[in-house]
């Protein structure tokens, strides 16, 4: 803020720090020489020198303390009436005898006949400093400005009484101490009401272009400083000006308190004296909108061009800021409690975010553990598993408590203080917390929920990431594949793509996009369209590098699944699902359909050219052999499955004689016999066929976006072929019955059909590891068999095993009526 323009005839000397340097220029003929005191004084140094005075630091023998001395400047071409005006300001400070006005202890003459007067050495700073310097201002806050401002203003009423009108009063003649004190100085313009005072004219800069002293209406003995000078001293109304006037210049500094800005601040003096005559002042709100409304109401009250409509008196004007003091210093009470409850709440919620990490690594460490124990080996051999469940739950419970507590504080904190910072941003980021969690569980009215209670307490901290859009940059190899974007919307329960949107040509360096999950198309000619499958987030930038491969690449009867991440496991209602992670998947291409009998019959009857024997061994049966092969061979000799596989009232929608036997999915096939299937394949493409392994099974299911089946989380018996899907007895029908068991790269009967062989038992043993080891000998028990890991709900299960996380561990020699595979392969690696 800069100073308002001063009148040079006001500028008398005022008290600065002891042993500072001067701030003013040697005035030229007057040499720095300190004057004699006399008796009673020793002068010690100059403090300060102004227009036509100046001022001593001096000890006091009679007294025995350090005071500061003021006295004319030795000038003898200073006008007669500077003498008259020194002692007029010398009488008025010394009848003013208030906590808030510089106490005058002494008025005299020096040895060379210049008058003099005493008072109290203030080391000060002035309000002006204050507004003006930014090391200043942070220490000073309203609070503390609206105290000084009372003082103030009592000092102003207590001179109002006393019949003495300040008439100068701005931000640099209101000093602050060290140890608190607030004065107001320089009584040099006062004027007295009951009497003739002198009167100091106006000064305005010489080179001011626009003002011509003694014409246009102002009157050339005009006093004070301009933008603090009322309208009526403007006008020269002499009777008019009274303690209302000095009520118009408290109003101005408290504007600059609030504000930082004068009100009527123009480039040159007559347009700041036009201004305070004509112009309403900005309102206080509209500069700083923290500003109290009750401070503006009165500051503009005080700046009002009609005395008669300012305060009544100074007294009032105290009032006011008081009201606002009470107010505040209980606000600043009811903030300090907020803050000390804020502190307490800090903990639990720290506690509330290390238990929640704690409770994640206790429920990964379960899985492991309950990964080795099968269901019937004794309670021993469970206790471990069980003992880390028993510490998860204790987490969990524990977690509540700390999380209620946490919100239990912050609440409270609230209902001292509403606007506290601290505690909204607590209580944000603790819902925040939990809609992210409610998000990830794919509780999405949890999620709804916390994410409105984080939109009511946030402090800027997540209104952006609530609002965002998401961005998507995408890529092809080779490039030049437009781009279809669809919205996944839920209709009937199925996730379905809609709202087409054309995006461009890869590359596509950047769009926006609402946060979702979306399917993206892509197309280019000489390749397999691709579906890409992306869950786009709040306020991230998903980045895709795509392939594309050729329909020879891919291969007939198999699906593209393109590499990235996507999210795995954590759906607790699947049985022994995984523990939820994000990993990145290579592409691969996994078959549309499980393998059916027809392929499989082909198979066999490939190598039965070889050896019966083996074509015996490979043969679909139950593990006992007691109820015998569900394949014979034809009257043509070749392999195919028997009539019974479709029964009752199943054959009247799937009559045999329309061949739908064949497209029934294999069963009845253990792990050795599918992973036969895939090494004579291999042998047969000159490329390896594989089981997929766990994690390319469940990204081919549920996409990248975490749903729960292949066509999202809903569920309802109709959609795949499980228990409860037919009026009838359940038994196996022909792949491709259910069109809405479909995942979104268009891999079908992932939820049901039959349950289907995986080539890994995830993070234990690798599709290289369990592909070595040796098939047991025929004939050998089941459990001479390892461990191996099957995925999908089938034709004979309930809703649990149809949840694309759902996992069942049986030996690899396991046969079952519900039981089958699909195939997968590498494809060439582009990048």
């Amino acid at each position: 803020m800069k100073p308002a323009p001063t009148c040079e005839a006001l500028a008398s000397a005022q008290p600065i720090a002891r042993g500072e340097a001067p701030s003013f220029e040697e005035t030229e003929g007057h040499a720095p020489t300190l004057p004699d005191g006399g008796d009673r004084y020793r002068i010690v140094e100059r403090l300060g020198i102004g227009g036509t005075g100046v001022v001593y630091a001096a000890e006091d023998r009679a007294a025995s303390r350090l005071v500061a001395l003021k006295t004319r400047k030795l000038d003898g071409d200073d006008p007669d009436d500077s003498a008259g005006l020194f002692l007029h300001e010398a009488r008025v400070a010394a009848q003013l005898e208030h906590p808030n006005i510089v106490p005058v202890y002494d008025v005299g003459r020096l040895p060379d006949g210049r008058p003099y007067y005493t008072m109290r050495i203030v080391k000060q700073q002035s309000l002006h400093d204050v507004l003006a310097l930014p090391e200043l201002r942070p220490k000073w806050p309203l609070a503390r400005l609206a105290s000084a401002f009372v003082q103030i203003s009592r000092a102003l009423a207590y001179a109002h009484r006393r019949g003495v009108v300040h008439r100068d009063i701005k931000p640099e003649n209101i000093l602050l101490g060290d140890e608190g004190e607030v004065y107001l100085s320089d009584w040099g313009n006062a004027r007295m009401l009951t009497g003739i005072e002198p009167t100091s004219p106006l000064s305005l800069p010489d080179d001011d272009p626009f003002f011509i002293r003694g014409e246009g209406g102002y009157p050339s003995g005009l006093s004070g400083t301009p933008g603090y000078i009322a309208p009526e001293q403007i006008r020269g109304e002499r009777a008019g000006i009274d303690h209302r006037t000095d009520i118009f210049a408290l109003g101005v500094v408290l504007y600059e308190m609030l504000t930082g800005e004068h009100p009527f601040d123009a480039p040159t003096v007559l347009g700041v004296i036009l201004a305070t005559q004509t112009r309403d002042p900005k309102p206080p709100r509209a500069i700083s909108p923290s500003c109290p409304l009750l401070l503006e109401d009165l500051c503009l009250a005080m700046l009002s061009k009609d005395p008669a409509k300012r305060p009544a008196c100074a007294e009032r004007v105290a009032g006011g800021a008081e009201a606002f003091l009470e107010g505040a210093r209980e606000r600043d009470r009811r903030r300090a409690e907020a803050r000390s409850l804020c502190e307490l709440a800090r903990e639990p919620a720290q506690r509330d975010k290390a238990l929640r990490l704690e409770r994640a690594g206790l429920d990964v460490e379960a899985r492991r553990l309950l990964a080795d124990v099968k269901s019937y080996d004794p309670i021993d051999r469970k206790r471990p598993a069980w003992a880390v469940e028993d510490r998860a739950a204790a987490v969990e419970r524990e977690q509540a408590r700390a999380m209620a507590e946490a919100i239990d504080l912050y609440t409270k904190a609230l209902a001292y203080d509403p606007d506290l910072e601290e505690a909204r941003s607590g209580l944000a980021d603790l819902y925040w917390a939990r809609a992210q969690a409610a998000d990830a569980e794919r509780r999405h009215a949890s999620r709804i929920y916390y994410e409105a209670l984080v939109s009511e307490f946030d402090v800027g901290s997540y209104a952006a990431l609530l609002r965002a859009d998401a961005c998507l940059a995408i890529e092809t190899n080779p490039p030049g594949a437009r781009v279809l974007a669809y919205r996944y919307v839920e209709k009937d329960r199925v996730l379905v793509p809609s709202e087409e949107r054309y995006l461009g040509r890869t590359p596509v360096a950047e769009v926006r996009l609402s946060p979702g999950s979306y399917l993206l198309v892509l197309r280019r000619p000489g390749f397999r369209d691709v579906r890409y499958p992306v869950l786009l987030r709040r306020g991230e930038r998903h980045e895709a590098a795509v392939n594309l491969y050729t329909e020879e690449e891919i291969g007939e009867g198999f699906v593209y699944v393109p590499g990235g991440s996507f999210i795995a496991g954590g759906d607790d209602d699947a049985p022994d699902s995984l523990a939820r992670t994000e990993p990145v998947v290579a592409d691969f291409a996994i078959s549309r359909f499980p393998v059916t009998f027809r392929q499989y019959c082909d198979f066999l009857d490939r190598i039965e050219d070889r050896s019966h024997a083996l074509a015996l061994m490979r043969a679909p049966r139950d593990f006992r052999g007691t109820e015998g092969y569900v394949v014979r061979r034809g009257e043509h000799g070749q392999w195919e499955p028997i009539p019974g596989l479709i029964e009752g009232e199943a054959r009247k929608a799937f009559p045999h004689e329309a061949g739908h036997l064949m497209d029934v999915p294999v069963l009845l096939v253990d792990w050795f016999d599918a992973a036969a299937y895939c090494a004579f394949h291999s042998e047969r493409e000159g490329f390896e066929i594989r089981l997929p392994t766990e994690l390319e099974w469940e990204k081919a299911a549920r996409g990248t976006d975490g749903r729960i089946h292949p066509w999202g989380d809903p569920f309802d018996p109709t959609f795949c072929l499980m228990r409860a899907s037919r009026p009838y007895l359940p038994q196996p029908e022909p792949v491709g019955t259910f069109p809405l068991d479909a995942s979104p790269y268009g891999v079908r009967d992932m939820a049901g059909g039959v349950r289907e062989w995986v080539g890994d038992v995830h993070g234990e043993r690798t599709w290289s590891e369990t592909s070595a080891e040796p098939e047991p000998i025929p004939g050998a028990v089941r459990d001479a068999s390892e461990w191996r890991v099957i995925r999908s709900g089938g034709w004979s299960t309930t809703h649990e095993y149809i949840r694309s996380a759902a996992r069942t561990r049986f030996f690899a020699l396991t046969r079952a009526t519900h039981l089958g595979f699909r195939v997968a392969h590498d494809l060439p690696r582009r990048r």
